[in-house]
C-alpha cells in the first residue's frame, strides 16, 4: 500500500516537473514568456543571446522588438544584423524596417564591416519580396471586417460591397481590439480579415485560447486550419489543432497532437502553394502538403487568391506575431523540385533510430535475436511523435485480460483489451482508435516495448519524466508502468491515470 502510494506521488511530481525536448518554435515561445518577466538587462541579454541561436525569421523578429528597449537595444542590433546576413529567407518589408532601426545602433568603429554589409544588404533588398507584418501591435491597420463569403462577395456590386463593409467595420471595432500589444477577439461578432488578398503564401502566427476555446485560420477566404481546446472530446477536439477541419475527401485531422496547454501561446507556420497546405504547430508537422477543399462550393477548387481570416467562434482568442510572405511563381517551381528530391533521398536511406518514418519516429529496429527479424528487410517499432493528450487510466479493474510482456506482444494485448474491457477511453482503447500520420494500427506498448521507448527517449523526443502505461497487466487490479526519469518499472492500480505514447510496428 505504501509503495503504491509512494510511486503515485513520484509520478505526480514528475508530471508537474516534466521537461520534454522542445522544438525551436517551442523554445522561442518560452523565451518570449521569459522576456515578459525579465527583471533586468542581464536577464534580457541572456534571453536575446539564446534566441539568436535559433535560426529563422521568427527569432529575428523577436529579437528586433528589443530595439525599442534602451537597456539592450545595442545588443539586439548586433544580433539581428548577424541573423539577417546568415539567412537569405529573412527578408521583406518587416525585415527592412528592423534593419533600418538597428543600423544606427551598431558601433561603426568596432563593427565597421558588419555595418557595411547591412548597409549594402538594405540597398540590394527587393522592396516587396519577403515578409510583411500583418499586425503592428497598436491598431487594426491592414485588417477589416468580414462581409459574406467569397462567392457571395463576387456577386455584389462595388457600391453594395463598400456599403456593407462600412457597416461591418463599425461593428467589428467592438468585437476585435488591441490590448497590451495583442490582437484580441472578445468572443462575439464575425471574422477579422486582411485587406489584401493572397495566393501562394507563407504565414506565421502565434495564438492563444481560453478553456473550451474554438477558433481557426481561414486560408483564401475558406475554413479552416483548426484551433480548439482538446478537452472538447464531444466535438472531436482531442485530435488537436492544425488540421484542415472542413475537408471531406482529403485528410482533415492533424498528423500528431502538438497543442500547448490552454492559456499558453502556440505557433502556426502555414504554407499554402496552389491547393496544397502544410502546417507546423509548435514546430511539429501536423498537416503535410494536403489538398485544401473549397467549403463554399465543393464542385470547384479553392480560390486562386483571397483574404486570410481570423475566425470568430464565440470564445475568447488572442493573436500576435502575424507575418505573411507571398511566394513567387519561380520559387514554387524550385521548392517543388527540392521537396521531390528530398523525398527520394529519404526513401534511399538506411533506417535508423529517431528517423521520421511512416507516421512517427523509429524507436527500435529488430536484431537477430528478436522474433520477426529479417536479415533482408528492416523491421521495428515506430513511436508516435507526441503523447496522447492528458492522462488516462488503464481500466478494467477486477478483470485479467492481457498479461503478455515481451517484444511484439503489445499489439495483441491492445486488441484483447479493446474487445474485452467495458471501461470507456482506456489507455489501450485510445491507442487502438488513433488515426495518425495516415495509419490506424497504433497500439499500447507491452512492458518490454515500453522499455525500448525509454532507452531511446532522447532520440525519439517529446517524452516527459513521468509515468507511462504499458499494455501488460500483472493481475486483476494492477498493470505495468514505467517512469521515464530513471526507467523504473512497476505495477500500479489500473484506476491510476498516467501518460500514454502509442506505437505501431513495421
Amino acid at each position: 500500500m505504501y509503495n503504491k502510494l509512494y510511486l503515485s506521488i513520484i509520478c505526480i511530481f514528475f508530471i508537474l516537473n516534466s521537461n520534454a525536448q522542445k522544438s525551436n518554435a517551442q523554445r522561442l515561445l518560452l523565451l518570449q514568456d521569459q522576456m515578459e518577466n525579465a527583471k533586468n538587462s542581464v536577464e534580457k541579454r541572456n534571453i536575446l543571446k539564446e534566441a539568436s541561436a535559433i535560426p529563422g525569421f521568427p527569432s529575428f523578429m523577436f529579437i528586433g522588438k528589443s530595439l525599442n528597449d534602451e537597456a539592450v537595444n545595442k545588443d539586439a542590433a548586433l544580433l539581428v544584423a548577424r541573423l539577417a546576413l546568415t539567412d537569405k529567407n529573412t527578408k521583406g518589408p518587416a525585415v527592412r524596417d528592423i534593419l533600418i532601426k538597428a543600423l544606427p545602433l551598431i558601433d561603426k568603429k568596432d563593427n565597421a564591416v558588419l555595418a557595411g554589409k547591412i548597409t549594402q544588404q538594405l540597398i540590394n533588398f527587393p522592396f516587396d519580396d519577403g515578409f510583411v507584418n500583418l499586425f503592428n501591435g497598436k491598431d487594426l491597420t491592414g485588417w477589416k471586417a468580414l462581409v459574406a463569403n467569397p462567392i457571395e462577395r463576387n456577386k455584389m456590386s462595388v457600391s453594395d460591397l463598400k456599403s456593407a463593409e462600412q457597416i461591418a467595420n463599425e461593428k467589428m471595432k467592438k468585437d476585435w481590439q488591441v490590448k497590451n500589444g495583442l490582437l484580441a477577439f472578445e468572443g462575439h461578432g464575425d471574422n477579422l480579415v486582411t485587406e489584401n488578398k493572397y495566393g501562394d503564401f507563407e504565414l506565421y502566427v502565434d495564438w492563444k485560447i481560453t478553456k473550451k476555446g474554438d477558433a481557426g485560420i481561414y486560408l483564401r477566404g475558406s475554413p479552416q486550419v483548426q484551433i480548439w481546446d482538446s478537452s472538447n472530446r464531444e466535438v472531436g477536439a482531442q485530435v488537436g489543432s492544425g488540421g484542415l477541419y472542413n475537408n471531406l475527401k482529403n485528410k482533415s485531422k492533424p498528423l500528431v497532437y502538438a497543442d500547448n496547454k490552454v492559456g499558453e501561446w502556440n505557433n502556426f507556420h502555414i504554407t499554402m502553394k496552389g491547393d496544397k497546405v502544410t502546417v507546423y504547430l509548435n514546430g511539429l508537422l501536423v498537416t503535410d502538403n494536403t489538398t485544401f477543399e473549397n467549403y463554399w462550393d465543393r464542385n470547384i477548387p479553392i480560390f486562386d487568391k483571397e483574404q486570410i481570416e481570423l475566425q470568430a467562434h464565440s470564445t475568447l482568442a488572442y493573436y500576435r506575431n502575424i507575418y505573411v510572405r507571398e511566394i513567387p511563381l519561380n520559387e514554387i517551381t524550385t521548392l517543388g523540385s527540392a521537396e521531390s528530391s528530398n523525398r527520394d533521398v529519404q526513401t534511399a536511406q538506411t533506417l535508423a533510430i529517431g528517423m521520421n518514418y511512416k507516421g512517427g519516429k523509429i524507436a527500435y529496429l529488430l536484431v537477430p535475436s528478436d522474433p520477426g527479424y529479417d536479415a533482408n528487410v528492416q523491421h521495428g517499432i515506430i513511436a508516435a511523435v507526441a503523447d496522447l493528450p492528458g492522462v488516462v487510466e488503464w481500466g478494467c479493474s477486477e478483470t485479467f485480460i492481457a498479461g503478455r510482456s515481451s517484444l511484439g506482444t503489445g499489439h495483441q494485448n491492445t486488441i484483447d483489451i479493446a474487445s474485452g474491457c467495458t471501461t470507456a477511453e482506456t489507455a489501450a482503447k485510445l491507442c487502438s482508435n488513433l488515426n495518425q500520420g495516415g495509419y490506424s494500427d497504433w497500439y499500447l506498448p507491452s512492458k518490454d516495448e515500453l522499455n525500448k521507448l525509454f532507452l531511446q527517449k532522447n532520440a525519439i523526443g517529446g517524452f516527459r519524466e513521468v509515468c507511462y502505461w504499458s499494455s501488460t497487466e500483472t493481475g486483476k487490479y494492477n498493470a505495468c508502468s514505467q517512469i521515464f526519469d530513471n526507467g523504473f518499472q512497476t505495477a500500479n492500480d489500473k484506476s491510476t491515470t498516467f501518460h500514454v505514447r502509442p506505437i505501431r510496428s513495421f
